[in-house]
């Protein structure tokens, strides 16, 4: 006796695919956690370095050595931490406004300590301020030019007074600062044992510069 198969509803219906399980990479995993670290520590090396910055004093004009630092030659700036470089805080500006540039300055360059301050007079030598009028000193004078101070009969002096002779080797130890009457001033470094005399020929305005050879 033949069997009749009636098919139901739902009985073919095609069963749902198993699920594949997605295979993940070790070095993948690896490459991942090493991102994420290294992510994390530019951040907190971002944060330090924002958190570590200050202010310090930059050269805003080049200077030679020897010339006295106004108001605007020296500014401030904000850096990161820089370790073993030595830098003036900010807070010191004001106290270096007056002062001598010992060395060149270039500008834009962070200032180091020690570059700016009083100048340094060496064991038997002696500053001596001059203020000569034109034709009394050259114009052509740096800091550091090698001269000669000599005794010379004063603008006022008649042709009567006479001026025992004076001369003596010198550098130029300050950055000559023009005058009004078209001269300069700005001191010279000596021997010692000379200062005093030049310094009243100089009172006297019996004082001439002469320029040496090297200058």
């Amino acid at each position: 006796m033949a069997t009749t198969l009636r098919a139901t509803s739902g009985l073919f219906r095609r069963a749902p695919a198993p699920a594949v399980r997605a295979r993940r990479s070790p070095r993948l995993i690896v490459l991942g956690l090493l991102c994420a670290c290294l992510g994390g520590l530019g951040s907190a090396f971002a944060i330090r370095q924002l958190t570590d910055a200050r202010q310090v004093v930059v050269v805003a004009h080049e200077m030679a050595r020897g010339e006295l630092v106004g108001a605007d030659d020296l500014t401030t700036l904000s850096v990161g931490a820089a370790p073993g470089v030595a830098v003036v805080p900010a807070a010191q500006l004001d106290s270096l406004v007056g002062r001598t540039a010992l060395a060149d300055l270039h500008r834009g360059a962070v200032l180091p300590p020690g570059a700016v301050g009083d100048p340094l007079i060496p064991a038997g030598r002696s500053r001596v301020g001059l203020s000569l009028p034109a034709g009394r000193v050259p114009g052509a004078l740096t800091v550091g030019s090698p001269i000669v101070v000599a005794s010379a009969p004063g603008p006022k002096d008649d042709a009567s007074v006479q001026v025992t002779l004076v001369r003596v080797d010198a550098q130029v130890a300050s950055q000559p600062v023009s005058q009004p009457n078209g001269g300069l001033a700005f001191d010279v470094e000596l021997a010692e044992s000379a200062a005093l005399q030049v310094a009243t020929l100089a009172a006297a305005e019996r004082l001439v510069v002469v320029s040496k050879g090297g200058s």
